[in-house]
Formats: C-alpha cells, sequence, structure tokens
C-alpha cells in the first residue's frame, strides 16, 4: 500500500546556547493511507516536533520526511497551501488569517465540505459570522479554530494536542468528525497525552519508546 507519511532515518538536535538535547535519533516511520494514527509520550518526547517536520516548519539534522512520496521541504508549509493537509494547531492563535469569522472559514477553501452551514451551526457559529476574530471569547475562538479545520476537504488531518482547549461538546464533536473521516479513507494523525484519546485510532506510536529502525503500523 505503501507510505501516506514516510519518516526515514531522522535525527533532530535541538540547541540553545550550551544546552543540546537530541530528540531524535535515526527515527522512521511509515504511516500507511487511511490509517488512524495516535502519536503519545511525555512531554519533551519530541511529539510536536514531528508534526512540524511534517509539515515543513522546522528542519532535522539528517533524514527526510515524504508526502505519497514527495519530499517535504522546510520552509512554508507547502502541504497546507496546497490542500493535502488540513492542521489543528495546539495554539489556536497560529490558525487565524484574516479580520472576520465568516472570513476565516472561507479562507483558502477550494473544494468545502458539502455541509459547512451544519458544522457552523453546531458550533454556535452561525450567529457570529460577521464578528470580528478580535471580538471573539476565548472560547468562542477554538469554536473558528475547530470549524475551520472541520471545513477542509484535505486527505490528510493533522492534529496536535487539540483537547487541550476544547471543552467536553466540542471534543465530542471532533471524535465523531474523526470517526467519520478515517470511514471515508482519510489519514489521521492525532497528537494526545489523554490515556482516553489513544483508543480513537487504529494505531499507536509511543515516543518514549522508539527507536532506530521501522516502527511498523
Amino acid at each position: 500500500m505503501g507510505c501516506h507519511i514516510r519518516v526515514h532515518d531522522l535525527t533532530l538536535t535541538y540547541n540553545w546556547k550550551t544546552f543540546e538535547k537530541k530528540i531524535f535519533q535515526r527515527l522512521n516511520l511509515c504511516i500507511e493511507p487511511g490509517s488512524f494514527v495516535t502519536v503519545t509520550g511525555s512531554n519533551g518526547c519530541g511529539k510536536s516536533s514531528l508534526i512540524k517536520l511534517i509539515l515543513g516548519l522546522v528542519s532535522p539534522d539528517h533524514g527526510q520526511v515524504t508526502l505519497d512520496g514527495e519530499p517535504v521541504i522546510p520552509g512554508y508549509p507547502d502541504a497546507i497551501r496546497k490542500q493535502r493537509i488540513a492542521y489543528l494547531a495546539q495554539q489556536i492563535e497560529e490558525l487565524f488569517y484574516t479580520d472576520s469569522v465568516r472570513e476565516e472559514l472561507s479562507y483558502g477553501l477550494v473544494n468545502p465540505v458539502e455541509q459547512p452551514e451544519q458544522i457552523q451551526r453546531d458550533l454556535g457559529l452561525d450567529r457570529l459570522l460577521d464578528r470580528s476574530i478580535e471580538s471573539l471569547s476565548g472560547g468562542e475562538r477554538q469554536s473558528v479554530a475547530l470549524a475551520q479545520f472541520m471545513v477542509q476537504q484535505a486527505p490528510l488531518l493533522i492534529l496536535d494536542e487539540p483537547s487541550s482547549y476544547l471543552d467536553q461538546g466540542r471534543a465530542t464533536l471532533l471524535k465523531n468528525y474523526l470517526l467519520k473521516a478515517r470511514s471515508k479513507g482519510k489519514t489521521i494523525l492525532h497528537v494526545t497525552q489523554y490515556p482516553a484519546e489513544i483508543s480513537w485510532g487504529t494505531h499507536v506510536i509511543d515516543l518514549d519508546q522508539a527507536i532506530p529502525g521501522v516502527n511498523p503500523l
């Protein structure tokens, strides 16, 4: 079947002044198309770093990441721009590009889902469409970020600790959305520290136990 995401011989080190920390040492992963993979592990084990490498936001010391066989070039997250990845970040401030809720929900979309209005209603955004992003409360901004993620048609969904800012109702809505996306054959990479979420997917990668070589799925 091949790999939707392939991490090959990856090494990553963070340096700050005299401090050096090895995040990954010759890490290899193959995530097949249609898999729902949960990445877990302790703080500092490299969960968010792995996401940034796949998105092209950081450069590895050695090795390569490919999406459908195409190398990820560090720099601007090209796969997001080309609608190949839908990304839900842990820090929602990273996700907003426009001024109003209406503009934000349609920003960069080429083929949105068939019923974006239903998603907006489910999240209570139908009454906020003409509001500015700056005027929203924290919870309202969270709903915009979640709706922005859910209306995309990308074949690869990447989520970095999404439940850290979601209440129970939004978390349930997200879970149901991901299970439906999986049934449609989308590939999902989901980073979490919460044990209850680990059972959502089909495979688990525990970075605390990652060793050189291929981590089979």
